[in-house]
């Protein structure tokens, strides 16, 4: 006989058996607040994309003037050149695969 199969199941029988609490759990349990309304799951996928699309937004509009996302692009491809708009490209970029991660973990 295996060690770990007798004391598997000496800690099944005593875990089967009801400890005295004289009403202690019970007690507990009542004293607890009311659970909360969960949201619905299926919203949270909207909330990612949506909170994405905003700091997508809110990084555009804020970003220095010269930072356009597409020349960022360009000046990283062609020029390899760390530049406003490189920055705030690598910016949006991370943002987004962030989101993507989040919503392929919930899905």
């Amino acid at each position: 006989m295996n060690t770990t199969d007798k004391l598997d199941r000496i800690l099944r029988r005593d875990a089967a058996e009801e400890l005295p609490d004289a009403g202690f759990a019970a007690r507990v349990l009542m004293e607890l607040p009311p659970p909360r309304p969960r949201r619905a799951a299926g919203l949270d996928p909207f909330l990612v994309a949506g909170s994405a699309a905003l700091g997508s937004l809110l990084a555009v509009v804020f970003a220095p003037s010269e930072a356009n996302v597409v020349q960022g692009m360009i000046d990283l491809f062609q020029r390899q050149m760390l530049t406003p708009a490189a920055y705030a490209s690598i910016g949006l970029s991370a943002t987004l695969l962030v989101c993507a991660v989040l919503l392929a973990r919930e899905g």
